[in-house]
């Protein structure tokens, strides 16, 4: 294919990728000790004879589609080679074992050249492929989800190899393959987290995920439709599991707050206490002391997590029955009583006194008081008892008189 047919093949693959793509990570990982992996071939950037690396250099060979990374040939793969890992996050989606592994003549063909490799598809469309491991030494299977950094085999020699090495290579839906450096004589974005100096290493650091902050509403207390006294104290509780991939803190500003309906009183958020944090995947409880609206009857408001001003999550909508406040109609406090209770006021159940006790009572005269005036919940003369004492009194009148 000529250099022009390439480069409108490669902008159309550009044009048909998502915006958000994805970065890798060094696809070997780094040993401890020992010979280091090294560049032994960048994609060849010219369609014609000649060689064009990404920085305008010829370190690579004619029509090479990847990037080659050197182990140290086959003493170090022979002392257990070193771990190829996956890139990006993504699926497996093609995995090829069983061919020779000590191929040095370029030329063994297994595997339609790659020998034994396995390609991860991720989730901007575009997939890695990981070619010429070593025999046996594959640790995935097809479909199987891979995450940034995990094994996926070991470096051999195996396809169309000289020596033990890693190809890694980065196509698109379309099966063109692109270069994942980025220069002077190469494409405008580098696909590497960091890629690094010219015939340096790209950076063994995976891509950071984009930060999500979800939370799953656990456990509410009090529950819907409990009863509290108009304008009483009353304690809540609210139990969240953070389902993000983010860190809940009173540093990052993490905090329950009020969201909509009625805020029973709360003017602020409930953060976390002290350095409290809450990893993905634990639980948090929060409780906070609200008040019950002064008017009866039913309601609710809702509180969400927030961060900062940004509310999310599961939304928590406390529901509570409101009942009348203490009225000055009600039983109220005797000269005796039976003790505090639950009685029927014009504003619903309030707390009174009265009624039969131990407290004194005054004698019933002509011209004096009844004595104490707040026994609303005594029993009425009846009529009949009234008028029989008015004789009596008329009649003693007139013995009087006659006397």
């Amino acid at each position: 294919m000529k250099a022009g047919a390439i480069q409108l093949a490669l902008a159309a693959a550009l044009l048909a990728a998502p915006a958000s793509a994805q970065q890798y990570r060094f696809p070997i990982e780094l040993p401890s000790s020992g010979t280091q992996p090294y560049i032994t071939a960048y994609r060849d950037l010219d369609g014609s004879t000649a060689l064009k690396d990404w920085n305008c250099g010829t370190h690579t060979y004619n029509g090479h589609k990847g990037t080659d990374i050197g182990i140290g040939s086959f003493p170090v793969m022979d002392a257990g080679s070193r771990w190829i890992v996956a890139a990006a996050p993504g699926k497996v989606v093609v995995v090829n074992d069983g061919c020779a592994d000590r191929c040095t003549t370029g030329d063994c063909g297994c595997g339609s050249g790659f020998g034994n490799y396995v390609k991860v598809e991720h989730a901007d469309g575009k997939s890695t492929y990981y070619a010429h491991m070593m025999k046996g030494s594959l640790q995935v299977a097809v479909g199987n989800d891979v995450s940034c950094g995990q094994h996926l085999g070991k470096v051999g020699s195996s396809g169309n190899s000289t020596g033990p090495h890693l190809h890694f290579e980065v196509r698109y839906a379309t099966n063109t393959s692109d270069d994942p450096y980025s220069g002077s004589c190469g494409g405008p974005a580098s696909f590497w987290v960091s890629q690094g100096a010219y015939k340096g290493l790209p950076s063994d650091q995976c891509e950071k995920p984009a930060e999500v902050d979800a939370a799953k509403l656990i456990a509410l207390v009090p529950a819907p439709g409990t009863e509290v006294t108009a304008g009483a104290s009353f304690e809540a509780s609210f139990t969240y599991e953070n389902t993000g991939n983010t860190t809940w803190s009173s540093a990052g500003s993490y905090s329950l707050a009020h969201d909509a309906g009625e805020s029973f009183g709360a003017s602020g958020g409930v953060g976390l206490q002290g350095g409290a944090s809450v990893s993905a995947g634990q639980s948090q409880v929060f409780t906070v002391t609200l008040s019950a609206p002064t008017s009866p009857g039913s309601h609710s408001g809702s509180f969400r997590m927030t961060r900062g001003a940004t509310r999310f999550g599961d939304t928590a909508t406390l529901e509570i029955q409101v009942l009348g406040a203490p009225s000055s109609g009600g039983a109220g406090a005797g000269t005796g009583g039976e003790g505090a209770g639950w009685s029927q006021g014009s504003g619903g159940l309030v707390t009174g006194s009265g009624g039969k006790g131990s407290g004194q009572q005054s004698t019933v005269m002509a011209g004096e008081s009844e004595g104490c005036a707040c026994r609303a919940a005594g029993a009425a003369r009846p009529a009949g008892a009234v008028w029989l004492l008015a004789a009596a009194l008329l009649l003693a009148l007139r013995r009087r008189r006659s006397a």
